[in-house]
This record gives C-alpha cells, sequence and structure tokens, in this order.
C-alpha cells in the first residue's frame, strides 16, 4: 500500500456515507473491512443509479456494471483487481460510453436544486440570504437596459418602443439615475 492509501480510502468513503465513515482509515488495510466498506459505498451508488433519468439502453449499462461490481465484491475469491475494473466501466457508463468501442450514446448533464446549492454556499462559508439581498426588481433591470439603451444612442420614444412603455414611463425612469 501506498503511503496516504488509509486516508485516501477513508475520505472516498466518507464521501458517500459521511461521519458512518469516519475513523475508518485503519481498516484500509483489512481485505474483509475494505469490502465491507465498498458494499456499502456501492449500495449507495446503485441507489442514485437508479434515479438516474436516461434512456433504456443507457439504464441497462448502468445496471450491469454496478450489479457487476457489486458481484465481484461477494465473489470469492475475491479479486480487488476485477472490482475495480467493474467500476471503472460503470464511470465509462456515467460517461455514457458503452460496449468495446467508445461509442457515446449519452451525455451527463448536472444541475443543483435549490437546497443542493443553499448546501454549497453553506460548505464554501457563504451567506444563503445573500440571493435574496442581491435579487434585482424588475424595476431596477428596466433602468439598466434603459441607461444602456440611451448610451447605445436610442432615444427615449425608441427604448420606449423596445420596453413597451410609454414614452413618459421612460424619461421618468431616466430621471431617477
Amino acid at each position: 500500500m501506498s503511503s496516504g492509501y488509509e486516508m485516501l480510502f477513508e475520505t472516498t468513503i466518507r464521501g458517500f456515507l459521511g461521519d458512518k465513515a469516519s475513523h475508518i482509515a485503519g481498516q484500509a488495510l483489512s481485505e474483509q473491512s475494505r469490502k465491507k466498506w465498498f458494499e456499502k459505498a456501492l449500495r449507495k451508488v446503485i441507489q442514485h443509479v437508479q434515479e438516474i433519468d436516461t434512456s433504456t439502453k443507457h439504464k441497462e449499462e448502468l445496471y450491469c456494471w454496478s450489479e457487476r461490481a457489486f458481484d465481484a465484491l461477494r465473489s470469492k475469491p475475491y479479486d480487488e483487481s476485477v472490482f475495480a475494473l467493474c467500476m471503472l466501466r460503470l464511470i465509462g457508463s456515467l460517461l455514457g460510453f458503452v460496449g468495446v468501442r467508445p461509442y457515446r450514446i449519452a451525455t451527463p448533464a448536472f444541475f443543483q436544486t435549490p437546497p443542493q446549492h443553499y448546501t454549497e454556499v453553506i460548505i464554501e462559508g457563504g451567506d444563503v440570504m445573500q440571493d435574496y439581498f442581491d435579487e434585482k426588481s424588475t424595476l431596477s433591470v428596466k433602468k439598466e437596459i434603459i441607461e444602456q439603451l440611451k448610451v447605445d444612442g436610442m432615444s427615449d420614444f425608441k427604448i420606449s418602443l423596445v420596453l413597451n412603455i410609454s414614452e413618459y414611463q421612460v424619461k421618468k425612469l431616466r430621471k431617477e439615475f
């Protein structure tokens, strides 16, 4: 084992299981313990694979390699290199590669739900209320657009046509800058 393997093992498993995997670095040297923790992490992976919205062919590929990795963990004798190769194939499937040629049948797309966004903000030490304070009203956006169009040389009348408001409203908003 290379130096730092124990901490890499712990931090990798904690990436899936959180604090349930605290202080497991010492278990990295035991094949039986590694298998147990790999299995727990792989169960979490399989749960999330089930949630992926993709084509039937791609879903089959994801299920195939996640199940083969799970079977590799439970095989006797246990061969960690087979498990590693199944996991590598699963990663390839997650990236959209299928078969023995590098055919890509899917492209991953990532997005955040609002709770995930706020969790990221908290992790980075930010203030989750900042979005509320930074949000611009539609009126302030109109003011910015009017200013930009004026800088671009448009008359108040043309700006009123673009924004579908009266020329009087354009002049009133310009005075409030």
